[in-house]
């Protein structure tokens, strides 16, 4: 029975692979090759090409920390790590059966310590002493090995970098949206607020602002010489709804004016209630021929609304006007159409009710 030898690294080794005489090297001959392997510069293992040791140089010895009749005849996966050993027999070995060499192939190796050495492995098939052999250089790659597990803990550190980075743009976009539903949200509530700030709640027509602001736009729009007017209408006896049916009914009587008022306007004219029981038409564009035309029409229109089956009635005023400026702003121009339009309103009052008198004199319209 061929003898067994125990690998003095412990659970790293193949335990009870026999060592045969056929393996080893004449004697004289292994001499000779300690000797040239120990001037070599890095741990040298020599093995046969079934990968069982034959010898290794001082360099390897002191590296691992083992005596070298100790491994004779013993496979080589015995000084490798568990990873290493699998690596060994799927990747090198198949290599180095095609190829003859390997080059820089990583592996690890254990020591007496039972500590783990990388380093970096050359390998080449040859002969020595007229012996089939496999001859492996290995070169300690501890700088290698701390490279590595930088770049593994820079890794992680990126990745860590990376997901709270995913997870701030993820909260910043959150952030934007949370913002851009607020401006959206409050662009609104600003949009509704200046529709309220320009409308006559009781009526839901445009209110004296309303009525500036489309001037204002008149002017700044319009060519020079472009007629306008603007009609002053005032419900007759209006107190007296009040004072008799409560403001209840005087409410909706103004509310069922507002209706006709509507009704009775060009796409272009603006219809407000500017006070009380007045209300004004602004009508850009329109000579005395179409202010006469509205005038009618409102006159006409009003008859349809009734308080106990008795129809209301209006005055109207109206001043007529041209765009005098080029594109510009005339600070007074409302400011005198509107005092030319109550003072005809005034006359047309004056004079019975129930009619519509111009700034300049009665047209005769009722």
């Amino acid at each position: 029975m061929q003898p067994h030898v125990t690998c003095p690294f412990g659970g790293g080794c193949h335990e009870g692979i026999p060592r045969t005489s056929g393996l080893m090297l004449k004697e004289i001959s292994g001499f000779r090759l300690m000797e040239h392997l120990d001037l070599l510069p890095s741990p040298v293992l020599v093995t046969d090409p079934q990968g069982h040791i034959v010898t290794a140089n001082r360099d390897l010895l002191a590296l691992v920390g083992g005596v070298t009749e100790s491994w004779k005849g013993r496979y080589m996966d015995c000084l490798l790590s568990t990873p290493g050993r699998i690596f060994l027999q799927t990747h090198v070995w198949p290599l180095m059966l095609r190829h003859g060499n390997v080059q820089e192939i990583y592996l690890h190796l254990n020591n007496a310590a039972g500590e783990r050495v990388p380093v970096m492995v050359n390998a080449r098939r040859g002969l020595w002493d007229e012996q089939d052999c496999i001859f492996w250089v290995f070169f300690v790659a501890l700088e290698r090995s701390r490279f590595e597990a930088e770049l593994v803990e820079a890794r992680g550190r990126a990745q860590r970098l990376a997901a709270e980075l995913s997870q701030a743009n993820a909260e910043l976009r959150s952030v934007h949206q949370q913002l851009s539903q607020h401006t959206q949200s409050v662009e609104t509530e600003n949009r509704e607020l200046s529709a309220l700030s320009l409308t006559d709640p009781l009526t839901r027509l445009g209110n004296r602002r309303a009525l500036e602001r489309a001037v204002e736009q008149w002017q700044m729009q319009s060519e020079l010489g472009t007629p306008a007017a603007l009609l002053m209408v005032d419900v007759d006896h209006f107190k007296r709804v009040n004072d008799s049916y409560g403001h209840e009914e005087g409410d909706r009587v103004l509310q069922e004016l507002a209706r006709q008022l509507q009704a009775s306007k060009r796409g272009s004219d603006v219809v407000v209630r500017y006070g009380g029981e007045e209300f004004a038409l602004w009508l850009p564009g329109a000579g005395p021929d179409g202010a006469s035309a509205i005038a009618q029409r409102v006159h006409l229109l009003v008859q349809d609304v009734r308080v106990h089956k008795k129809p209301v009635t209006v005055s109207i005023g109206v001043s007529c006007a041209q765009q005098t400026l080029h594109q510009g702003r005339d600070m007074v121009f409302l400011t005198r159409l509107l005092h030319q339009a109550d003072l005809a309103l005034y006359r047309a009052k004056s004079a019975g009710r129930n009619r519509t008198m111009w700034h300049d004199g009665p047209t005769g319209l009722s």
